[in-house]
């Protein structure tokens, strides 16, 4: 515990306490604290536990408790500008194995649910005091489906800034530019959030004539130019007493211009895309007796218009794609206690919603003209009951869970979802989560009809003839697309092995057997011919000359996979306050400077300070003298330093495309996509320290190699493709130039300022394809792989208080 406070906790009623079984991240938090002596930021500090409440300020309803709980100053020592940019660092810890999608976690604030990711995805990592990373289960209790991790945030009470950013990303090979500014305005008081960002980006093309390509066309892009403005607000306060009320708007637009190479005369040949996003969403939280709920949704709609340029014998001729898609929807969730019982209470959470669904699309292609026209009006209901069975039995802590769900779509009728499921702690340490899902899955209404888009001169490997040709593909919907259905095994473990620190270790595995699969058409290779021979089509002489990618149905597929590893983190603490003669201040001389510096900061900078020694709002905003600065973002002179390390094992991972064709096996010799078959092993780190307000990370991915063979399980053959292992890695160097005391003191400018400089794919890795000669075939070069390489951000952020 650090010297400054040992005057207030001596203060304190023992009763105030934290438990000591609670990890101190987890502290019960109330107030904000006093003022330190200078050894630390005076002006932005942890809240101090003056409650008696077991429950953090904010926590999530139910008994699993995160498996990683992260404070503020292990927040900002990620050096994230916002929040969007910290669940990126934190993509080990929240990413899921199981579910339908890539992982993406749900999203809490304060234990509450939200009206979306846009609320508060451009909030800056200052405003938070805690996050709390839970697995899938959690999902259930919030109405969610458990195939995704739990993220809680909670907002600090106070908090009043302007946060501004510009940034400039180059292309250490040269040929791309990106530029990026981005201005924020964040207001947290008296229980209301206001806040509003603009955002824009400007993309330079890159040409394959910027890369080292055989047989480059001056005309195609590997990288398109793209310009993208974003604004968006949210407004939150409490209504009719105890009701928190949000609504978010955002307006975001898209252009981007990409050339696909050159005519038979020479002229280019471009592909002009436009996306324009308009969304209107709230959400409604409040309290009922003993019960939680929320009134969730919003509406969407999203424009896009895609002029593809096409060559034929007269010149150059210009198709066009257009698509409009629009959701309505609305979600009640309700959770409470239904009866208690001698472990606890029997908790249930009820969840109803509905939704609106539209698409139209058309598409003109020389005077073919194709219009399709869409619409899914789905009703779902779903229900989690979860039931104590021992509190501190002789087999230590046991409850289970039973959930289900139905949802009634105009296009698909009656699909169903039910679940079951346990959580276990037989020691305090140590925590395992079992489950099985089964569940039915329709696909996206985009999936079923986007418009279809036809490029041209695509580069594409014939697994068959062993040559890249330049073909005509495909893409759009598929309306003859099925339901899927899916059962999902899950067993997880969490343990936290040494009492003291924060060392958590996770254990978790999957088995997933999916009916009917959808996925995305898959690369081309004989057996993938033989399933779909209506997709491929080829000239007099076999060369490929057109694919149709659009989505598909496999018959079958299986995956079993283990994920394991840890996240450890530490607090390099400040040295004890000391005198001039370099012995440590006694309690008294620690109270006197304190009050010290509360006189200053009321004379200097105009903030409130109540009798109790407790900093109040002042006019200026959280923290009373604006919120950051002095001696900075990170805490004074302590620090932090994290590191985790986490291993994808996969076990198992066929598909089983039509009956009577034989099974791919995706870790022996067989692909679904352009870049191989999947890696049997996969590792994800994340490493960091921070002190003084100089920080370093370091995060990267390594995947084992992968074969693709043209007869996987028959003899070699000339056409056989290695993809070798990939090692990425990402530095990052960050200053908080407010902790800098010379500099700021020579240019108060700096007050509250943030240099970056951030370097990706630090060691210039590109994936390495060979075919059995060890040659690298045309479609495989690594610039087309991995077009940007190495790229090297360096940005400037700034808090205006």
């Amino acid at each position: 515990m650090p010297a400054w406070l040992l005057p207030l906790v001596s203060l304190a009623p023992a009763t105030t306490l934290p438990p000591a079984s609670l990890p101190a991240q987890q502290a019960p938090t109330g107030q904000e604290s006093p003022a330190s002596t200078g050894e630390e930021d005076p002006e932005l500090e942890e809240d101090i536990v003056v409650t008696g409440s077991r429950v953090p300020r904010g926590s999530v309803i139910g008994d699993i408790t995160p498996e990683v709980v992260l404070s503020g100053r292990d927040i900002r020592a990620y050096g994230a500008s916002n929040i969007g940019e910290l669940l990126e660092e934190l993509a080990p810890l929240t990413g899921s194995i199981q579910g339908r999608g890539a992982g993406a976690p749900v999203v809490l604030l304060s234990g509450r649910r939200i009206s979306g990711f846009r609320e508060i995805r451009d909030l800056p990592p200052e405003a938070i005091q805690r996050v709390d990373i839970l697995p899938e289960e959690v999902a259930l209790k919030y109405g969610y489906r458990p195939d995704q991790k739990v993220v809680n945030i909670v907002l600090r009470r106070r908090f009043n800034a302007i946060t501004a950013e510009a940034e400039t990303n180059l292309a250490t090979d040269g040929g791309r530019q990106v530029h990026e500014a981005d201005v924020n305005y964040l207001r947290l008081a008296n229980g209301s959030r206001f806040s509003v960002d603009g955002e824009y980006t400007h993309s330079n093309p890159l040409f394959e004539t910027e890369r080292d390509i055989s047989n480059a066309d001056p005309n195609r892009t590997l990288l398109a130019a793209s310009d993208t403005a974003k604004l968006n607000a949210t407004y939150n306060r409490t209504i009719f007493g105890n009701v928190s009320a949000t609504l978010n708007g955002e307006l975001e637009g898209t252009n981007s211009l990409a050339g696909l190479g050159s005519a038979a005369n020479g002229q280019r040949l471009l592909r002009d895309s436009r996306t324009r996003t308009g969304a209107l969403s709230y959400a409604f939280n409040g309290d009922l007796s003993k019960w939680r709920w929320s009134l969730d949704g919003g509406y969407t709609r999203d424009w896009t218009t895609t002029l593809t340029d096409r060559d034929y014998a007269a010149g150059v001729q210009r198709d066009r794609a257009r698509s409009v898609t629009e959701l309505l929807q609305t979600e009640a969730t309700l959770s409470g206690n239904l009866a208690d019982l001698p472990a606890g209470a029997i908790t249930a959470t009820l969840k109803a919603g509905a939704s609106m669904r539209d698409i139209h699309s058309e598409s003109r292609r020389a005077d073919v003209f194709t219009a399709t026209d869409l619409s899914r009006d789905q009703v779902s209901g779903q229900a989690n009951v979860d039931v104590p069975i021992f509190r501190n039995g002789p087999i230590g802590a046991l409850s289970i869970n039973v959930n289900g769900a139905v949802d009634q779509l105009s296009d698909f009728g009656t699909l169903g979802a039910v679940g079951y499921g346990f959580n276990w702690r037989p020691v305090e340490a140590i925590r395992v989560i079992g489950s099985m899902t089964y569940e039915d899955g329709a696909p996206t209404i985009q999936q079923l009809g986007n418009p279809v888009i036809v490029t041209p001169n695509v580069r594409v490997f014939d697994l068959t003839t062993g040559q890249t040709v330049n073909a005509i593909t495909l893409e759009g919907g598929n309306p003859n697309l099925l339901a899927d259905q899916r059962r999902v095994l899950k067993l997880g473990l969490t343990a936290k092995p040494i009492s003291g620190t924060d060392l958590t270790m996770l254990v978790n595995y999957t088995d997933s057997r999916i009916e009917n699969p959808i996925a995305s058409f898959p690369t081309a290779t004989p057996e993938i011919e033989a399933a779909f021979p209506d997709r491929f089509d080829r000239d007099g002489a076999g060369a490929l000359i057109r694919i149709d990618n659009r989505p598909v149905n496999f018959e079958s597929s299986r995956q079993r996979q283990i994920r394991w590893g840890f996240n450890w983190s530490e607090t390099l603490e400040a040295p004890p306050p000391a005198g001039p003669d370099g012995q440590p201040l006694t309690p008294e001389q620690i109270e006197e400077r304190r009050s010290a510096m509360r006189e200053r900061f009321r004379q200097e900078r105009g903030s409130g300070t109540s009798e109790s020694g407790v900093r109040t709002a002042g006019s200026r905003g959280f923290g009373g003298a604006g919120g950051f600065g002095g001696r900075g973002l990170g805490g004074g002179r302590t620090g932090r330093v994290q590191f985790s390390a986490f291993h994808t094992w996969r076990l198992e991972d066929t598909i089983r495309i039509r009956p009577g064709v034989p099974e791919l096996d995706l870790l022996d010799g067989s692909a679904t996509g352009a870049r191989g078959g999947r890696p049997r092993h996969e590792i994800e780190f994340n490493a960091g320290y921070n002190r003084n307000g100089i920080g370093v990370r370091l995060n990267g991915t390594w995947e084992s190699g992968t074969t693709l063979l043209a007869n996987p399980g028959g003899a070699p053959s000339p056409e056989d493709l290695t993809f070798g292992s990939l090692f990425t890695a990402n530095l990052r160097l960050f200053a908080d130039l407010s902790q800098q005391r010379a500099l700021v003191q020579k240019a108060p400018f700096f007050r509250g300022s943030r240099v970056t400089l951030a370097i990706n794919n630090l060691f210039n890795q590109r994936l390495e394809v060979r075919d059995a000669a060890r040659a690298v075939p045309i479609g495989y070069q690594p610039s087309l792989l991995d077009p940007l390489g190495r790229s090297v951000r360096l940005s400037f952020r700034k808090l205006f208080f």
